[in-house]
């Protein structure tokens, strides 16, 4: 199943991650769209299925960033909505996801974010 199945009707991918992030001991790729945060990876050697985790933007009430580590910095990300997530990763991964998130929730009545009943 391709990235393009999961998607909604009207929904566009707006940012996504180069390489895939640690979340809940699995490693996905980030994807962004105009209605959801995207968790996605493929999973199976021969016979491929998608394990998709998803949460809407709207419904995202708290992001928090950290960093630690002295020669192997790592940096962390726990969203909080519907679900609870938390991403991990290198900081050149993980600080533009934070960034883009924080950018587009944190903005009253954001154009970017289209209710689904639009």
């Amino acid at each position: 199943m391709a990235l393009k199945e999961i998607l909604l009707p009207q929904e566009n991918i707006m940012f996504r991650t180069k390489t895939k992030l640690k979340c809940t001991h699995k490693k996905y790729n980030i994807i962004i769209t105009n209605l959801r945060i995207l968790l996605y990876s493929e999973r199976g050697r021969v016979f491929k299925s998608p394990d998709v985790i998803s949460e809407r933007l709207e419904s995202i009430y708290g992001i928090e960033y950290n960093q630690d580590g002295i020669i192997f910095r790592r940096s962390k990300i726990r969203i909080q909505g519907g679900i609870k997530i938390e991403i991990s990763g290198p900081i050149s991964e993980v600080k533009p996801v934070f960034n883009f998130i924080q950018s587009i929730v944190n903005r009253p009545e954001n154009p970017l974010i289209k209710s689904s009943d639009d």
